[in-house]
Formats: C-alpha cells, sequence, structure tokens
C-alpha cells in the first residue's frame, strides 16, 4: 500500500508543474505529434517483426528441448539483463562505417546509425524477449498429449502450429504483443544513442521529452509524458486482460 501510494504520488507529481491551461495548449503542438507518429509508427513495425520472427522461435524454445533451442533461448533473453545504454552504444558501433558489419550494410544502401531504420533495430532488440517469453510460456501451457494425436493423424508442423497451437495461444500472443509494443515505444536510452536528436526523422516521443526538458519547456514535457503514461497504461491493461485470460483457460 505504502509502494503504491508512494508511486501515486511520483507519477501524478509532474501534473503540478504547470497549469492546467498551459498543459492543454500543449497538445495543439505539431512537434508533439510528430514524435507522438513516429513512435507509433516504428514501433508497429517493430511489433509486426517481432510477430514474424518470434512465433517461429518460441515454437523452438517450447518445443524443441536440445542444446540448440537453450542457446537461442540465451540469446534471446540476454537484452532483458542488459542496460539498453549498451545495446544502442553495441548498434552504434557495430553499424557505423567503421565496422566491417556496417561498411556491408552502408555499401548495400541501408544505414542504421542516425535513421529510422537504428530506431526500430534497437527497439526490436529490447522488446523481442518481452514477446517470445511470453509467448513460448503460452505454448508450453498447451497439452503435449494434442500435439502427438496431431502427429499420429498425419498433421505436419506448420498445420499443427497454425491450427492447433496458434488459436489455443491466442491470448498470450496479444498479450505479448502488447508488452513489446508497450516496450518498443518507450525506448529512449538505447534509441537516443543511436539516432541522435534529428527534428522529424529519429526524434520519437521519449526523445522528444528529453529535448524539451532541457530547453527547460516542461509544459511541453509533461504533455508528452502524459500521452506516454497512458500508452503505457493502457497497453499494459491489454497485457493483464489477456495473460490473466490465459492463465485462467490454461
Amino acid at each position: 500500500f505504502a509502494f503504491f501510494i508512494s508511486l501515486s504520488l511520483i507519477l501524478s507529481g509532474i501534473f503540478f508543474q504547470t497549469s492546467l491551461k498551459i498543459f492543454l495548449s500543449e497538445f495543439r503542438n505539431i512537434h508533439l505529434w510528430r514524435a507522438i507518429f513516429l513512435s507509433f509508427k516504428l514501433s508497429f513495425i517493430v511489433v509486426l517483426i517481432n510477430l514474424f520472427i518470434g512465433i517461429p522461435l518460441s515454437y523452438i524454445l517450447s518445443f524443441k528441448k536440445n542444446k540448440i533451442s537453450f542457446l537461442l533461448d540465451l540469446i534471446s533473453t540476454l537484452p532483458l539483463t542488459m542496460s539498453p545504454l549498451v545495446i544502442g552504444f553495441a548498434v552504434l558501433i557495430t553499424m557505423g562505417p567503421p565496422n566491417p558489419i556496417g561498411k556491408f550494410f552502408i555499401s548495400k544502401g541501408i544505414k542504421f546509425v542516425f535513421t529510422p531504420q537504428g530506431i526500430i533495430l534497437v527497439q526490436l532488440i529490447i522488446s523481442f524477449p518481452f514477446f517470445v517469453n511470453i509467448l513460448k510460456e503460452s505454448f508450453d501451457s498447451i497439452n503435449r498429449k494434442m500435439i502427438d494425436l496431431s502427429k499420429t493423424l498425419g498433421a505436419s508442423s506448420f498445420e499443427i502450429l497454425y491450427r492447433i497451437i496458434l488459436p489455443l495461444s491466442f491470448n498470450g500472443l496479444i498479450a505479448g504483443l502488447a508488452m513489446s509494443w508497450s516496450r518498443s515505444i518507450g525506448e529512449y536510452a538505447a534509441t537516443q544513442m543511436v539516432s541522435g536528436v534529428i527534428p522529424n526523422l529519429t526524434e520519437t516521443a521519449p526523445i522528444e521529452v528529453f529535448v524539451k526538458t532541457s530547453y527547460g519547456n516542461y509544459p511541453a514535457a509533461i504533455a508528452i509524458s502524459a500521452i506516454l503514461m497512458i500508452i503505457s497504461l493502457m497497453s499494459l491493461g491489454v497485457f493483464k486482460f489477456f495473460y490473466y485470460k490465459a492463465k485462467h483457460t490454461k
């Protein structure tokens, strides 16, 4: 109870730094909505990539227990224990012009440093473990006898995944997407390390909060923070609803 009260006071305390009139006037600022739109667009792309590569990886981690799956599980979960700043620094160094990997991508016309592509990459690395771990847990809860019976009836691995595993794991899938999306849209440290601050190109909502604060424009920073808090609350609500629903139907 004490922690709940303390957290509520801290989060709500920022709104006492400005008047309601000034706060509402900031919502007419076009730069604010450009930053919000950019964050939405990039995080949506990250979610699609998570969906595309996260489902097969979660299937391997849940149903293929061997040394390779253990190594994949270790590597995919590693970003959870790493500092986002270190992840951003690693991407900055690796994808920069001096590095052979960076040179290769640049020669192909693909740039990650100070571009939206770099933001997508770091947000993908950071949000990916949330999606995979939640979906894997949902896969783990499926009755293996049902899978074995499907195999005896001649169903292929793809048919089992598409017709049995994914429908039974729908709640976990939505919960994983909600959590990974919330994590990617709120990422700041790794994003700024790779993207810098380029208006209308790499200036996402969290970066905009930092910029407005450094300029002393607290009403603008508070307005963006309020939107981010509402987004976090909504996505967390979606996650909790479908996560508990998945647990209840386990």
